[in-house]
């Protein structure tokens, strides 16, 4: 049940959005040059930050429980207005630079090709010195290859600094978008197919919502370019090697928007062949049955004269009158077809 905060406070922190899990769970990543601990908490109060090089990943799923918020704001002292949008899951992506954490808020997307719906979800981070919170809506595998990069499969992390981590899961939401979009382009082709063969009323719903769902997605990844820059600007100097890593970011995004406005471009080519389609189809229907309607004014008009009830019509009384009138009929027609054809109209 979605939650309003109508007339509060902004530093009110009521959750906004759908309840997607039961319960608030809380995961540590404890990250140092030698070794990973992993765990989970049932209180943040647990949470134990040692002064050595240890650095720290904890992942709050479940939004709904405000007080988990309330807690993390006291303890890391987060200002209010932070933990408010961290709570309000229909915000769009933005970027709070502070003295104590970097804020950043994402959309993590999920795109089912058989029904050809979008579904969305909020990520957000809140990057400090040591310590990285990460807030889910529910539990998903998108950051399972960085949590296995962690545990040493795949190639390890060998830079375990939050900075670094935070990159890295946010480069997994961002090659999600990759691969949604790959799937957009399969329909978009499957629908190209289709309207080939001839187009059905259908296909102007399917062309209807990957319209809807490319500008869905637009939405939620172009304010990623100016987060990603300024992420990219505030790590920028000699002692960081991050920079580099955020303008590769940076670039990835600008192919991932590019996609985006092709797909658009294809999108409504589509609907504006689509109408043409059906304006053609109806044109060749009305074209046929005008070509009829032409035929049988002549024949109606001379079957109309002799269903006149006059008595004095001398061919009704001629042996051969009816077939002559058959054949001329017949005449009319076919000689009508004839020079419709010749002309190509039909």
């Amino acid at each position: 049940m979605k939650k309003k905060s109508y007339g509060l406070p902004p530093e009110s922190i009521v959750f906004i959005g759908e309840k997607k899990t039961e319960k608030t769970i809380i995961n540590v990543f404890e990250i140092n040059s030698e070794s990973h601990k992993e765990y989970s908490l049932e209180s943040i109060d647990q949470l134990k930050i040692k002064k050595d090089d240890t650095h720290y990943w904890v992942e709050i799923i479940g939004l709904h429980d405000t007080s988990v918020l309330e807690k993390i704001g006291e303890r890391f002292k987060i200002h209010p207005l932070i933990l408010a949008d961290i709570a309000n899951t229909e915000h769009y992506p933005k970027l709070d630079i502070t003295d104590g954490f970097n804020f950043i808020e994402l959309k993590l997307i999920d795109y089912s090709l058989t029904e050809n719906s979008i579904t969305s979800e909020q990520v957000a981070f809140l990057i400090g010195e040591k310590i990285l919170f990460t807030f889910l809506e529910r539990e998903t595998d998108i950051f399972n290859f960085v949590k296995d990069r962690i545990r040493g499969k795949h190639t390890k992390l060998t830079n375990y600094s939050v900075e670094f981590i935070s990159y890295s899961l946010i480069d997994s939401i961002v090659d999600k978008y990759y691969y949604i979009l790959g799937e957009i382009g399969e329909k978009i082709e499957e629908l190209e197919d289709e309207m080939l063969k001839g187009p059905e009323p259908k296909t102007m719903d399917i062309i209807h919502n990957l319209k809807r769902n490319i500008i869905f997605i637009r939405k939620a990844v172009w304010p990623l370019r100016e987060i990603i820059r300024k992420l990219e600007m505030d790590v920028r100097n000699d002692t960081n090697p991050l920079g580099i890593y955020y303008k590769d970011l940076y670039d990835h995004i600008i192919q991932v928007i590019d996609t985006i406005e092709t797909q658009r471009e294809l999108v409504a080519e589509m609907m504006d062949i689509y109408l043409s389609s059906v304006s053609f189809k109806l044109n060749d229907i009305i074209k046929v049955l005008t070509i009829i309607s032409t035929i049988f004014i002549p024949l109606t008009f001379i079957s109309s004269i002799y269903g006149m009830n006059f008595h004095f019509m001398p061919e009704l009384t001629w042996k051969w009158g009816y077939p002559l009138i058959m054949f001329i009929m017949f005449s009319i027609g076919l000689s009508m077809l004839i020079y419709f054809k010749r002309k190509k109209w039909f």
